[in-house]
């Protein structure tokens, strides 16, 4: 840990997966236009390099702590993790009872629990969220030191949770009402003309070699049904893009009636999702609150053994409604995907009754909720 530049009234632990970043970045910007100062704002969060990849373009300063997860069966592993955590929530604890922040906030993940334990330890008010169907161990535990705990599911686990919607990706709540116009840029920017059918496919900040690998055998082979021309717009994933650089080249030259558009990682998706006719993807929590929020039919890829399966469980929500369909992960393959695909493509009138029903599944945008209780515990104002 190195700390910030400047003392922080409220701390943001966050980090790992954008699942955990954007959520915790809609809330942060929430209270920024609440009124809370950008740079009395700090995240903490893991070393990986996603962190700063994705919190230093919001101008909130990121320190990054020293701890690791725990591995099943690894028990000289979660000695050293256990070390790291215990070391850190004494560190923590230590600064907080110096710099003495309003609220502590934590988004699930390994590194949240030392900051919100550290947090109950100096006296000092803590909220907890958890996004998913399914709470994973850390927040289980965080949620029993927290002050307040919010949950976007009954089946959380999280006791005594207020429930909430997911809190969306800032850019939503910053650019609400003019989603259309962002779409329309999309469109236009990758020249995909309006009467195209286009195709979101990604599988989360890392990426999803299962996914990836699905789509880029598809897009080689070609889609049966090409009335209406289609377009595939695929983000790879940093973990994967050199496994697929080669064949990715050798698709973005190929000239077809399936268009094949990439990109290595794309910090500004949710553009391509509004302009998308149908989105392929894993069912993190995030990804089905925006597909919810922007209306779009989806074939689901669960990640599987997620803590407490938490997207099949995301999955099986908006397939029972018939907002998606669902493919198990070790089910997709080029023909799979493209059997789905041509049989959606066929029935347009489907695939409008789908989006309609992805749209009556949105919870709302859980950001500004969990804002006012944070507001309401540093006293200044809010619920």
């Amino acid at each position: 840990m190195n700390g910030w530049r400047s003392q922080k009234s409220v701390w943001v632990a966050a980090g790992g997966t954008a699942g955990h970043l954007l959520p915790a970045l809609g809330v942060a910007e929430s209270l920024v236009r609440a009124g809370v100062p950008r740079e009395s704002i700090g995240f903490l969060g893991s070393k990986r390099p996603l962190e700063q990849q994705v919190v230093a373009p919001y101008g909130f300063e990121l320190d990054q702590l020293e701890v690791s997860g725990f591995f099943r069966g690894a028990w000289l592993k979660n000695i050293s993790s256990l070390w790291k955590a215990a070391s850190a929530t004494f560190e923590l604890a230590l600064r907080i009872r110096k710099a003495r922040p309003e609220v502590v906030i934590g988004f699930g993940g390994y590194f949240s629990f030392p900051p919100i334990l550290a947090a109950r330890m100096a006296g000092v008010p803590s909220v907890v969220v958890e996004t998913n169907a399914v709470a994973g161990l850390a927040n289980k535990i965080s949620a029993k030191f927290a002050t307040r705990v919010f949950a976007s599911s009954e089946s959380s686990g999280m006791n005594k949770a207020n429930l909430i919607g997911v809190p969306l990706r800032p850019e939503i709540a910053l650019n609400d009402g003019k989603i259309s116009e962002a779409a329309s840029c999309f469109r236009r920017e990758n020249d995909i003309s309006d009467d195209a059918l286009l195709i979101c496919v990604f599988g989360g900040s890392l990426g999803s070699y299962t996914i990836n690998s699905a789509v880029v055998d598809l897009a080689e082979s070609g889609i049966a049904a090409t009335t209406p021309p289609i377009a595939i717009y695929h983000v790879v994933g940093s973990r994967d893009f050199p496994i697929f650089a080669e064949r990715i080249e050798a698709l973005q030259a190929k000239k077809s009636r399936v268009r094949y558009i990439s990109s290595e990682f794309d910090p500004e998706i949710y553009k391509a999702i509004a302009a998308s006719d149908l989105v392929v993807s894993r069912a993190g929590s995030g990804t089905v609150a925006e597909l919810g929020y922007f209306a779009k039919p989806s074939i689901l890829v669960p990640l599987p053994n997620a803590p407490g399966d938490h997207q099949a469980r995301n999955a099986r929500k908006l397939a029972e409604v018939g907002a998606a369909r669902v493919v198990s992960d070790s089910e997709l393959t080029k023909e799979r995907l493209a059997a789905e695909i041509e049989e959606l493509v066929k029935e347009p009138a489907v695939l409008k009754k789908m989006a309609e029903r992805s749209a009556l599944a949105f919870d709302g945008d859980g950001s500004t909720k969990v804002a006012e209780a944070v507001l309401a515990l540093a006293g200044r104002k809010g619920g």
